[in-house]
């Protein structure tokens, strides 16, 4: 749900920037089937890369943002799968939403700005985010669908970025291939 959020960007040429424009760590809550779940990303601007730690133990996604290589990290059996990327379905590509203004707002401590927009299933969203780029609320139907509790811009290490080499990889094919 948060990818398909953040690969929302706008036509409009009042539109916010929707993706971070500094490194930046954060951990999110986000609605879970019967109670909230913590979620962390994190982005490293200058390799374009951003990690996503899923609330399961051990498991970890990578998205280059430049290259759309999308790697799905699994340390219990040391493999990652090498997905098919997609520009649609990674945060910062090409423009091809339209976002509306709407008030200004402090989450997790920081200013940020509610703009409207539709996620990719066409729901109206309600996205709060700061004037560098982070996402720091989502709302729909009256529901917080994410949020941020800590957000701290720190340098992010290159290897936080990096599968070890000895992982076992395994390399899936497009749907349109299978």
């Amino acid at each position: 749900m948060l990818a398909a959020l953040l690969a929302t960007p706008a036509f409009a040429a009042d539109a916010p920037q929707i993706m971070p424009t500094r490194d930046v760590d954060v951990i999110y809550r986000i609605a879970g089937p019967t109670a909230p779940l913590e979620q962390r990303l994190r982005w490293g601007i200058s390799e374009g890369k951003l990690r996503v730690d899923l609330p399961s133990p051990g498991m970890f996604v990578i998205i280059d943002t430049k290259t759309h290589a999308v790697q799905a990290v699994r340390e219990e059996n040391r493999s990652v799968t090498l997905l098919p990327g997609s520009a649609a379905a990674l945060p910062g590509v090409a423009p091809s939403g339209v976002f509306t203004r709407g008030t200004d707002d402090n989450v997790a401590g920081l200013a940020c700005t509610n703009w409207q927009t539709q996620d990719t299933s066409g729901r109206i969203v309600l996205a709060c985010l700061t004037s560098d780029g982070v996402l720091l609320r989502a709302v729909s139907d009256g529901v917080i669908l994410v949020q941020a509790s800590q957000v701290n811009f720190t340098p992010q290490p290159e290897a936080v970025f990096r599968v070890p080499a000895d992982y076992r990889k395994i390399t899936t094919k497009p749907a349109s291939q299978n």
